[in-house]
C-alpha cells in the first residue's frame, strides 16, 4: 500500500504525479492524517535510530518518521514517486527498487524498518524481511487484519499456522490499532492492522536444517482438521509407523491437531523425523 496526507490533496498528487492506484501493485493512498501517526508512535522509535521506510508513496507515513529518524532510507518501487519524495525529504537516501530484492545489510544495521505493504505482497516482503533480520532490529507494519492476525496467533486457534510458527521463529510480535477500508483511497474491502515484529538475535529454538523444518511444519498443517498423524502422512513423504515412531520419541500424541503444538513441539517433531 502507499500512503496519502488529505483526501483532496492526495488525489491532486497523484494527479500530479500521473500516478494511478493498481490492484497489481495493491496501491492504496492513506487519507486519514492520524493513522500513519499511529504507526510512528506505534514503533517506539528512539532519537537517532537508522529508519527505513517500504513503499513511501508520497510521504504520508514518511513525515511523522522524519523528524524521528537519525537517517532516513525510503525504499519505493514507484519511479514517479522519487523525485518527488527527494524533495520532501532531501536528507532521506532513495532507493528505487523492489524490496524484495533489497539487501538490507547495504543500507545498514540495527534498522528499524516501516512499512504499509501491498496485502498481494505480504507474504514475500516479510520473510524478506526474516531473510535480512541481521541486519533489522525491529519491523512495524500495516498489513491487512486477518494477515496480522495469523502472524501473531497462539498455538490453540484457528489462526495459528504454519506461517504463524514460520515468523514466530524468528520474532515477538505485538499487534496495534486496526484501520477501517474507508481510511483509504480507493477504499479496501477489508480491515487492516500494524503489527510490530521485534527480531530476535537468534532463532527461538533450534530447529536444525531449515527446509526440513519447514517440510515438517507444512505437512502438519497439511489437513489441519485432522488428527496430527493423519495430516503428517497425507503428504506421502513419512510412512504411518516412521510418524509414530518419531511422534512417540518426540513426546507428542498422534491424536492431537497441529493448531495444539507449540514451535517447541514442532522443533522436537523435526529432530525425530528423518
Amino acid at each position: 500500500m502507499r500512503h496519502g496526507n488529505r483526501p483532496k490533496r492526495q488525489k491532486d498528487t497523484l494527479r500530479d504525479l500521473r500516478v494511478r492506484p493498481t490492484k497489481e501493485r495493491g496501491q492504496n493512498f492513506l487519507i486519514r492524517p492520524d493513522v500513519p501517526e499511529a504507526i510512528a508512535q506505534f514503533g517506539e522509535l528512539k532519537p537517532g535510530r537508522h529508519v527505513v521506510e517500504i513503499g513511501p508513496g508520497t510521504g504520508a507515513l514518511t513525515a511523522f518518521l522524519a523528524p524521528l529518524a537519525g537517517s532516513l532510507t525510503l525504499i519505493e518501487l514507484e519511479p514517479s514517486f522519487c523525485p518527488h519524495l527527494q524533495q520532501a525529504f532531501p536528507a532521506a537516501k532513495i532507493i528505487n527498487q523492489d524490496v524484495r530484492t533489497v539487501d538490507f545489510s547495504s543500507i545498514g544495521s540495527n534498522l528499524c524498518v516501516y512499512g504499509n505493504i501491498p496485502y498481494v505482497f505480504s507474504t514475500d516482503i516479510v520473510f524478506q524481511l526474516i531473510k535480512n533480520r541481521a541486519s533489522i532490529d525491529q519491523v512495524v507494519l500495516m498489513t491487512q487484519r486477518e494477515f496480522a492476525e495469523r502472524l501473531a496467533a497462539e498455538p490453540g486457534g484457528r489462526d495459528y499456522g504454519s506461517i504463524s510458527v514460520a515468523v514466530q521463529l524468528f520474532a515477538d510480535i505485538d499487534l496495534g490499532m486496526v484501520v477501517p477500508g474507508t481510511a483509504f483511497h480507493p477504499p479496501t474491502e477489508v480491515e487492516s492492522q500494524v503489527l510490530r515484529m521485534r527480531l530476535l538475535p537468534k532463532p527461538r529454538v533450534e530447529v536444525g536444517e531449515p527446509q526440513h523444518f519447514e517440510r515438517v511444519v507444512r505437512s502438519a498443517f497439511a489437513q489441519r482438521r485432522k488428527k496430527l498423524i493423519n495430516s503428517i502422512v497425507s503428504r506421502g513423504i513419512w510412512s504411518k509407523e516412521v510418524a509414530l515412531e518419531a511422534l512417540n520419541r518426540a513426546g507428542i500424541s498422534p491424536d492431537v491437531r497441529a493448531e495444539q503444538l507449540s514451535i517447541e513441539q514442532f522443533a522436537a517433531l523435526a529432530r525425530e523425523l528423518p
